[in-house]
């Protein structure tokens, strides 16, 4: 498995690329914590590059999911392949999970139209 991290604007992400199984778990979960620790309000996992995931993936990503609400953020996951996708829907978990497609979120998040930006611009005002 091969990780990266990015910010954009607000926005924190990590890129997963390869094979997200038990033996790289760890590894995913202390990057994740150290890059929770500012309390971001958005962290979104890039997963077009993921090939393969197992229990210990997903559940890795819960555990994210979790850790992230309680610091009052989000996650979304982006760009998955349709075969992980399926594996999310057959499990139910796309309705924990915000999953959009990279072109959702480069829409909703990157080109300026975020419903944060909004909010933003209505403190600015006042």
């Amino acid at each position: 498995m091969e990780l990266k991290l990015s910010t954009t604007g607000k926005i924190k992400s990590i890129e997963i690329a390869g094979k997200f199984d038990i033996e790289s778990t760890e590894e995913f979960e202390s990057i994740f914590n150290n890059l929770i620790e500012s309390s971001p309000n958005l962290v979104s996992i890039e997963m077009s590059r993921l090939d393969y995931i197992d229990s210990s993936g997903i559940g890795s990503l819960i555990k994210s999911l979790n850790s992230l609400k309680n610091k009052k953020g989000k996650l979304l996951l982006v760009g998955m392949k349709p075969m992980i996708q399926n594996v999310f829907k057959l499990a139910k978990l796309d309705m924990f999970f915000e999953i959009l497609s990279s072109a959702d979120f480069q829409q909703r998040y990157l080109d300026g139209n975020s419903d944060d930006s909004d909010i933003d611009d209505l403190l600015k005002r006042n």
